[in-house]
């Protein structure tokens, strides 16, 4: 509808004087003359009125009405959702709903696995959600070359990203995602069934191999395993790396990029057959490459499972499914030769913008929005995550908190962030032929070495 909306300006008020040699000044009287307008003027309107000399100008002009906005959707797609469940995300998206009307946000999710296909088949289709998801580090930078991807280096929430956030966001010293989160890998462990077994968190690899028998002699699972879910393959040995590799060797990647080290003459063999080891003696659950993600979270929650090798993200799963176990988090000790236990902690996630999207310039409010404090608490407190940028404190769950301490002895990324990419999709599927029988370590090394040259030729 037509606003009637009308701007009165008083210009001018000139008093004029009149001097007399022989008369005193005469006394100027000022009068507003108010001019009240029922409809719609078409043109300027002028009225003069002239009082004891004073002369009032009033204009009266019709200003030009705002045209509602156009409604708009913004698509949205990320793995986020797969994990945390999409009622956090709506909520998000309802409060940028309440703020910008006129635009609705529809949100899609799946798991790593099925979302890398789908969104690489978009993207070379010209058929990009307007926000995405992108994960940190190398993986993202060949979509940062095919030019998919819009440069954020301008946003104002880059001036709060920490620096190891801000390192795994830039690429030819520019940002292309928001870095949402920050998380880390441990082992999270049922506090209850651990004091009913009198058994304490262990410090070293002979430890937690003990107190793995002793969970299973009780007729419990020591270990969840679900290497059906691909992305869930890694995540022991990504736990064991920066402990066995990194603490002592910080620039193992650099130098597999020189081509001075290989993961077949590396700490890699022998960390997998450790991996294995586990699984020979019994303390995984019986057909881990027939179990998801989901499943693996059941284990646990209905006390068939003690302890699961997973992300913190996980632990968001696991009290919705059993609020009323406590549930700890602490680091896998795979200290072998002794020394400080180091963890892996890394930025989860990046949320990028399609470089052609028809509403770049809402898609940039959309990721800004997610960049503000408030929003920021939401979401990592739902996810039981930790910051990834300055200025954000969001409650940390219990169990995560644990992890603080550890943390402080050393942490090192996820190791895909540093690799060229391509190795990390072989390492997966190799990771399930290993535990089929269809292939031996050796084997698996030699094609991720294979992998990582063909990536850096």
């Amino acid at each position: 509808m037509k606003t009637k909306a009308f701007l009165i300006f008083v210009v001018l008020a000139i008093a004029i004087t009149v001097a007399a040699c022989a008369q005193p000044t005469p006394e100027v009287v000022k009068e507003t003359v108010v001019v009240e307008v029922t409809k719609v003027v078409e043109k300027e309107i002028e009225v003069t009125k002239v009082v004891e000399k004073v002369v009032e100008k009033t204009v009266v002009v019709e200003a030009t009405p705002t045209p509602e906005p156009e409604p708009i959707t913004l698509e949205f797609y990320h793995w986020i959702g797969a994990d945390l469940g999409e009622t956090t995300i709506k909520q998000i998206n309802g409060l940028f709903n309440q703020l910008y009307p006129h635009v609705t946000v529809k949100f899609e999710t799946a798991d790593t696995g099925t979302y890398e296909q789908v969104i690489s088949t978009r993207l070379s289709a010209n058929d990009a959600p307007d926000i995405f998801g992108v994960f940190p580090g190398t993986k993202f930078h060949p979509k940062a070359d095919a030019g998919y991807l819009a440069d954020l280096s301008n946003e104002p929430w880059v001036a709060n990203m920490m620096p190891g956030s801000a390192k795994v966001a830039t690429y030819n010293g520019k940002i292309y995602g928001y870095p949402t989160d920050s998380n880390v890998i441990g082992v999270i462990y049922n506090k209850g069934i651990f004091e009913e077994l009198g058994l304490e968190v262990p410090k070293t690899w002979d430890d937690f191999l003990a107190v793995s028998e002793a969970i299973k002699g009780s007729g419990k699972i020591p270990m969840a395993l679900a290497l059906q879910s691909a992305w869930v393959t890694q995540l022991i040995p990504y736990a064991m790396a920066p402990t066995a590799i990194y603490r002592d060797m910080p620039d193992f990647d650099q130098k597999m990029y020189n081509g001075e080290v290989t993961f077949a003459e590396s700490p890699w063999q022998e960390m997998m057959e450790d991996y294995l080891a586990l699984n020979e003696a019994g303390y995984f659950n019986d057909n881990a490459l027939g179990v998801d993600y989901n499943a693996a979270l059941d284990m646990m929650a209905n006390g068939d499972a003690v302890m699961l090798v997973q992300g913190n993200w996980a632990v968001a799963g696991l009290r919705d499914r059993a609020p009323d176990i406590e549930w700890g988090m602490f680091p896998l000790p795979y200290n072998k030769n002794g020394g400080a236990i180091w963890v892996s902690a890394a930025v989860g996630a990046l949320l990028a913008a399609d470089a052609h999207s028809e509403y770049l310039d809402m898609a940039k409010k959309y990721i800004a929005f997610w960049a503000s404090p408030d929003v920021q608490e939401i979401y990592l407190t739902a996810k039981k995550a930790m910051p990834a940028n300055k200025g954000v404190n969001p409650v940390l769950d219990p169990a995560l908190a644990e992890m603080i301490e550890p943390m402080q002895a050393g942490t090192y990324p996820f190791l895909d962030q540093n690799w060229p990419s391509g190795v990390q999709a072989v390492m997966l599927q190799d990771i399930q032929s290993v535990f089929a029988g269809e292939m031996t370590v050796e084997e698996m090394l030699q094609e991720m070495d294979e992998a990582w040259a063909d990536a850096t030729e």
